[in-house]
């Protein structure tokens, strides 16, 4: 593809070489061509049937850079003048001014034509005559004489410009060829993006059980049972299964959910009037939402209930006795959770949960948590 794209550069610089060779570098203003019927004794301006014109223009065209005056000057009745040539020339700042007339006597056109040269301010006379039905051999003759006064070589400009053609054709055809296959390109990368959103579903709706450990301090909400009850340690562990049907990826960031089973011990211990010793077993359901936010980093969002056994254990220092007491209690858990996806196998968490109880004498218990995900099945995606 590179050199295909150094072809066409070379071969525009060659296209503007050889086009300016091929005009000769040579501008000509004609002055429109006037035309003449013999009337009596004299001639009379008029319109001709054809644009004479234009007829000349494209005929020196194919050699120079012939232009056609529009200026006030295309209004004189009378012809234009040598002075009326000089004045062109300075308008337009170009050196080489056409202009002239064209008189049918009945029986034959005459073409007097003159070229005026503003560096030598010279003037070139040209004259040619035909019959009155050989109009375009007439300005076909007139514009001969034209070329012999340049000494234009006809041939070698017919050969530049068929080579500035080949040429264009050529820059046509490679350029078709590099836009097919930038075409082919851009559809090769459409394929590979669906693959990849493919490949990206696929992972998405991969079976994994994970297991997860964690350690975290624990404290009620409520002021007055935290000057009960201190929170000291809890300890979770669990499990969470990722079923194989799974949501699809959200702005390109892959998002799943899973079930879970957590089993927990909960101890808290107060050293006032009374001593007090709590320990907690609960078991805590849950479903988790789990959203990747950047490469390994995730965020998860959970809730459930759970089920709480407390085992109280109070000694009265006062009166010199223990109590021993328990109690069960259920509730709703809220948690919030940040990953970190080490490989395949293993993650570490950090995270807060909120636990409720349905009875109104409990305080919440807040709890936050360092822990560790080790993935038993699955994960085979996972960088």
């Amino acid at each position: 593809m590179i050199r295909n794209i150094v072809r066409v550069a070379v071969y525009e610089i060659l296209l503007l070489i050889l086009g300016g060779t091929a005009a000769y570098g040579l501008d000509i203003i004609m002055i429109p061509i006037i035309y003449y019927e013999k009337q009596g004794t004299g001639y009379v301006q008029k319109t001709y049937r054809r644009d004479i014109t234009a007829d000349m223009t494209a005929i020196l065209n194919k050699y120079y850079n012939v232009q056609v005056s529009r200026t006030p000057l295309n209004d004189r009745l009378a012809g234009v003048t040598d002075f009326d040539a000089r004045r062109v020339a300075e308008y337009y700042h170009v050196d080489d001014i056409l202009y002239g007339a064209i008189k049918d006597d009945g029986s034959s056109l005459q073409a007097e034509l003159k070229l005026y040269n503003r560096r030598t301010d010279d003037y070139g006379l040209f004259f040619a005559s035909d019959a009155n039905s050989q109009y375009e051999r007439l300005i076909k003759t007139a514009s001969e004489h034209i070329m012999e006064w340049y000494n234009t070589d006809r041939d070698k400009v017919d050969a530049l410009r068929h080579a500035v053609q080949d040429l264009q054709t050529e820059i046509v055809s490679i350029k078709d060829e590099l836009g097919d296959r930038k075409r082919a390109e851009r559809e090769r990368e459409m394929a590979r993006a669906e693959a990849r959103r493919k490949a990206k579903e696929a992972v998405e709706k991969e079976f994994a059980l994970r297991l997860p450990v964690n350690v975290g301090h624990w404290s009620y909400i409520d002021r007055l049972w935290v000057e009960t009850v201190q929170g000291t340690v809890e300890a979770v562990v669990g499990i969470d299964m990722f079923p194989e049907l799974q949501f699809p990826s959200l702005y390109d960031m892959k998002n799943e959910m899973s079930m879970g089973l957590n089993i927990g011990y909960r101890n808290g211990v107060t050293k006032n009037k009374y001593a007090v010793l709590m320990n907690s077993i609960f078991i805590n359901p849950e479903i988790k939402y789990h959203l990747n936010l950047y490469t390994k980093n995730w965020i998860c969002i959970g809730g459930g209930v759970f089920y709480e056994l407390d085992i109280w254990k109070i000694e009265d220092r006062e009166y010199q006795q223990n109590i021993n007491s328990h109690q069960s209690l259920t509730g709703y858990s809220v948690s919030l959770d940040y990953a970190y996806r080490i490989n395949r196998l293993f993650t570490v968490n950090m995270g807060i949960n909120l636990y409720g109880y349905f009875v109104a004498e409990s305080s919440p218990v807040v709890r936050s948590y360092l822990g560790m995900v080790v993935t038993l099945i699955g994960g085979k995606y996972e960088k």
